[in-house]
């Protein structure tokens, strides 16, 4: 097969798409879109449909399966996923599907190493646009500076995805160092005193501890409580988000204080679930905005996800982000459980489950399609 001949190639051909994909949203998903529009609409263009032909050649050509379902399973996941991106207007629910069906016999390592080399420099480039040159001007109005990404929030989310990736990458590392530790603390801390962006602090700030302590503790961590904990956690905060949002009132919030304090503790948002989720039409395969205007913006995964992809695709988001969680506790993959309980409290506060630069756990995706094996084993089964 094409497969066993060319398997350092597979690697290379999965991470050049990873990188081009990361450029698309570190760089040409910025202010610069408004500066230099034909420009951007070409790069953008390229961009994407060369990551495409490479992560989906990657995906037919280049990887092993070890049974004919397993290629029905990729091409029901593809068309659907293709579908409800064209419906609701999503086009990184694909992308996602492709880099997470991608990264099969791909080392987390090398593709994380990618994915931080290039999200960093991305970044620094856009900020050195955004302040030393009129192409990244201040575009959207908001209580802090936008950063070059029309909202900073969008700063923020993309800088979660390079604390996400750093602290993955060096956590299980013995050779984890002081400026490890000090660089993702600072990196918090700047997230939350300069962009203000809280739901991003606060995702860093999850993870930041519980690994902290998982290196003292890590029998605590590698047990059937915390997996079960982490297993409740995405469904606790789907069951509050939906209740919280249908029984605040924002015309009297005094009748319910504790929401009312929490709701201004997380920036008003049961007022934004109550308005938008709660007046907007669902349906099986939804196709509804979830960002843009104060009429349709909503941050909350929980809440986005049924309105953009429908109720049919939340079931099967739900189903697949269920999935993964429990086949990594069933291997005892304590840090990359982490990892997601982090990510989905962070969830809980933005929308932006599928883009890439936000969240490079998408990496983790053939553990539910394939139950490949994580690390390096996967690479080296």
């Amino acid at each position: 097969m094409l497969y066993h001949k060319y398997k350092p190639l597979a690697a290379r051909v999965y991470c050049t798409g990873l990188a081009l994909l990361l450029v698309l949203s570190e760089v040409f998903s910025s202010n610069v879109q408004d500066t230099l529009p034909g420009f951007s609409r070409i790069m953008r263009l390229g961009l994407t449909g060369c990551a495409v032909l490479l992560l989906a050649g990657k995906i037919i050509l280049l990887t092993g399966y070890e049974a004919r379902w397993q290629k029905v399973l990729i091409a029901v996941v593809l068309v659907y996923t293709a579908f409800s991106s064209w419906y609701g207007g999503d086009l990184w629910f694909f992308l996602a599907a492709l880099i997470g069906l991608g990264a099969k016999d791909v080392d987390w390592e090398t593709a994380l190493r990618v994915y931080l080399v290039t999200a960093v420099a991305g970044l620094v480039l856009v900020q050195a646009l955004h302040f030393a040159t009129p192409l990244m001007p201040y575009k959207f109005y908001c209580r802090n500076w936008d950063f070059g990404y029309g909202h900073y929030n969008g700063f923020g989310a993309r800088l979660v995805g390079v604390f996400f990736a750093w602290a993955w990458l060096r956590h299980d590392k013995p050779a984890i160092t002081a400026f490890d530790w000090a660089g993702l603390a600072a990196l918090a801390i700047f997230t939350y005193k300069v962009p203000g962006s809280r739901g991003a602090f606060g995702g860093m700030a999850v993870l930041f501890v519980l690994f902290f302590v998982q290196k003292f503790l890590p029998r605590l961590f590698d047990s059937k409580i915390f997996y079960g904990l982490a297993l409740a956690l995405p469904v606790a905060l789907a069951v509050f988000s939906l209740y919280a949002g249908y029984v605040y009132n924002p015309e009297w919030p005094y009748e319910r204080m504790a929401l009312l304090l929490l709701s201004i503790a997380l920036s008003g948002r049961f007022e934004i679930w109550h308005n938008v989720f709660w007046s907007a039409p669902l349906s099986l395969l939804g196709g509804l905005p979830t960002d843009g205007d104060e009429h349709h913006a909503i941050d909350n995964t929980f809440l986005a996800v049924p309105m953009n992809k429908g109720l049919l695709g939340a079931v099967l988001v739900a189903a697949v982000f269920l999935l993964l969680l429990w086949r990594l506790a069933k291997k005892h993959r304590s840090t990359e459980v982490i990892c997601l309980a982090a990510l989905t409290l962070y969830l809980f506060m933005e929308n932006k489950p599928f883009l890439l630069s936000a969240n490079p756990v998408l990496l983790m995706l053939p553990v539910v399609f394939f139950n490949a094996e994580t690390g390096k084993a996967q690479s080296e089964s």
